[in-house]
């Protein structure tokens, strides 16, 4: 199994309304890796920007194929591509593993997304930088806070104190 990354840009895409009403499938355009993405495979979904970061995770459900995809997720009329079915099971829009949490992890330090984030869909992420975003995952519950925090600063040997910083620096952005 592999692990993926697909960006989502809040200019053109309503990430929004994709989770609205309890949805979690959609399909994603990819113009990379079309050969090497699999159904089960993990993937991450991230918002770019300023406070751009990691909102919700799920697998690959299907092959990918020519297709469009859905107009009421695009502020624009999407040109026919390849597309990625996917299925995200954790959604976490208000909380998310934010892009300075995860640079300052040397797991993820060096992934693709952070060093080529114009690069296109999807973004491979190794099984070496995978448990940095998946150790960040908020858990639902009153001390959910503590606990990513807690979290981030046990799977951060290297670099301890930085990930501790900016762990509580997005706690209290939020």
């Amino acid at each position: 199994m592999a692990h993926w990354i697909l960006q989502a840009n809040p200019a053109h895409w309503r990430i929004r309304e994709l989770f609205a009403g309890g949805r979690k499938g959609t399909v994603w355009p990819v113009r990379r890796y079309r050969e090497t993405v699999a159904a089960g495979d993990d993937v991450a979904l991230w918002v770019c920007g300023p406070d751009g970061g990691v909102v919700a995770l799920g697998r690959i459900i299907g092959e990918p194929f020519e297709g469009r995809p859905d107009k009421r997720l695009w502020t624009g009329d999407p040109a026919k591509t390849t597309l990625l079915p996917v299925e995200f099971g954790t959604e976490f829009l208000e909380r998310p593993i934010g892009r300075e949490a995860l640079r300052a992890d040397h797991r993820f330090a060096g992934s693709l997304i952070l060093r080529m984030a114009g690069g296109g869909n999807p973004f491979p992420v190794t099984a070496d930088e995978w448990p940095a975003i998946a150790e960040r995952v908020p858990r639902a519950g009153e001390h959910a806070v503590v606990a990513t925090i807690v979290r981030g600063a046990a799977a951060t040997t290297a670099g301890a104190v930085t990930a501790v910083r900016e762990a509580l620096r997005a706690a209290v952005q939020r």
